[in-house]
């Protein structure tokens, strides 16, 4: 009988928190606080797939959609902040990011707590794909509030 083990692994992967693809996510997040998105045109790459929730759109739209949350809302802050960034051995490399979101409406004086969750995938240091996950509910509000008040 011949019998043959080997260590190797088949699979591996390398979790970091504290890379430069990781702390450039937690910055894109900062920046939309800020109103300043310079760094998202930047990081983005030209022709990035955007699935929001699962609806498909491409950079200029979902830059232009997050920028309407500073009509929408008169306060913005994160909490719960928390990414990582996952190096597969076939050399994909995504980063995941949790948060929450506290909103105050322009329109309806409301607060809403939104917890979110996004996948970023890179190549060549450029977010080639970005997958946004969270119950847009309160900013449809928000933006019906917007449209009755200005009729």
């Amino acid at each position: 009988m011949i019998y043959s083990c080997s260590n190797q692994q088949q699979s591996t992967t390398v979790v970091k928190s504290d890379d430069e693809l990781t702390l450039n996510v937690k910055k894109l997040l900062k920046a939309y606080i800020e109103n300043d998105f310079t760094l998202w045109e930047e990081l983005m790459s030209d022709d990035c797939e955007v699935l929001f929730n699962n609806i498909t759109l491409d950079k200029n739209s979902v830059i232009a959609g997050v920028k309407q949350d500073h009509t929408l809302f008169k306060s913005i802050e994160v909490t719960d902040d928390y990414a990582h960034t996952v190096y597969f051995n076939n050399g994909e490399i995504w980063t995941n990011h949790w948060f929450t979101n506290t909103f105050v409406g322009n329109f309806t004086g409301e607060t809403t707590k939104a917890r979110a969750h996004t996948d970023l995938k890179w190549e060549n240091g450029k977010v080639v794909r970005f997958q946004v996950y969270y119950d847009p509910t309160f900013q449809v509000k928000e933006a019906t509030a917007m449209s009755e008040m200005s009729k």
